[in-house]
């Protein structure tokens, strides 16, 4: 009796963890990415890699869990660099986390630590399967590895998230309103705000036809102003930028072109002026070859006129197989002697990296 009593047990047992791993299966989606990157400057002086290195750029998994018909919680999660923090090497870091609540397609929620809504790459940059290149462009989406002294937006944020689409007639608009704690110095900008202004993202795609996407985004913060002992002095600098966006795809040809400009005002007057501009063409091959070229231009400060920064891009991406590529890619650098990271001097390099999404 006592034997049958143990199988019975077994047997529930058993049934019960099936049906919760056939339920939990249901939930939770988990997909992700890699990345292992080369990288090596052909000049003889530059600003690139002399020694040809690889990178283990990345691996991110993205978790997805259905809490319920409406209501879903979203992380990623990456290791950079092939971390490992007991060596003090890489970089572990939680991308994003946030419980995103919808009422409607037009209506969503979200609140916790996201990227910031603004133009084509910063939510997906570090999706490295969704786009061509082997990075994404330096100078809209990182100026300050391009001569500026900082970027346009911040890269994440702290807050709460407006979001949504809908049709009207046959045009198809996607909205993005984010109230967040913005940049800030001093205090942890993931944890509490260092003073009363909030900073606001947003962004407007519209689809007049399925082919083409058209972007307008915005950034708008206070930044507070330290004194010599990083004390608040009660100042507040003004940050505004805005980019434009168009993304275009005729047959198996393509173009993608942003502009984005910056603006940055002290309390003490006077301002910093800042633009720049992405551009790309492509072609498919066989549903396998894509060749692509890409400009890159960066003026990092308006009132300088030997600062501006250009890279030239020729690239080719090969579908390896479903979502694993191999990418190559020749960019050529070019800069005025003003320029913070490059003075004048230019380059050229050689980048490869072999890419898996899952």
């Amino acid at each position: 009796m006592k034997s049958k009593v143990i199988l019975l047990t077994v047997v529930m047992c058993s049934l019960s963890l099936k049906i919760m791993s056939q339920q939990l299966s249901e939930r939770v989606r988990i997909n992700g990415y890699s990345s292992f990157e080369y990288e090596n400057m052909i000049s003889d002086e530059g600003e690139g890699d002399p020694n040809g290195s690889f990178d283990a750029d990345l691996i991110d998994l993205v978790i997805n869990i259905d809490l319920s018909d409406k209501l879903r919680f979203s992380t990623d999660l990456t290791w950079e660099h092939g971390a490992a923090t007991e060596d003090g090497r890489g970089n572990v870091a939680v991308e994003y986390a946030f419980p995103e609540y919808t009422v409607k397609d037009w209506l969503k929620f979200r609140v916790g630590k996201m990227f910031t809504p603004f133009g084509i790459y910063n939510e997906i940059h570090t999706a490295k399967p969704a786009f061509l290149a082997v990075k994404e462009p330096l100078s809209t989406n990182k100026p300050n590895k391009f001569g500026a002294d900082e970027r346009f937006y911040p890269r994440w944020a702290t807050g709460i998230s407006v979001l949504g689409n809908f049709m009207v007639s046959s045009v198809e608009f996607e909205y993005h309103v984010q109230l967040s704690n913005g940049s800030q110095e001093n205090t942890n900008p993931f944890e509490e705000d260092d003073n009363k202004e909030k900073a606001i993202a947003s962004r407007l795609l519209i689809s007049p036809v399925s082919n083409l996407k058209l972007g307008l985004s915005t950034y708008s913060d206070r930044v507070t102003e330290l004194d010599g002992a990083g004390d608040d002095t009660g100042n507040r600098t003004k940050v505004f930028s805005f980019s434009t966006h168009a993304e275009y795809t005729i047959g198996n040809a393509g173009l993608e072109l942003e502009y984005v400009s910056g603006n940055t005002k002290p309390s003490a007057g006077g301002s910093l002026k800042k633009n720049a501009i992405e551009a790309m063409v492509y072609y498919t091959f066989i549903e396998r070859l894509t060749p692509y070229i890409r400009y890159e231009f960066l003026d990092p400060n308006k009132d300088i006129d030997d600062d501006q920064a250009n890279m030239f891009s020729v690239g080719l991406n090969t579908r390896i197989d479903k979502n694993f590529f191999l990418k190559a890619q020749y960019n050529s650098i070019s800069s005025g002697n003003q320029n913070a990271e490059f003075a004048g001097v230019g380059y050229s390099e050689f980048q490869a990296a072999i890419v898996l999404g899952f």
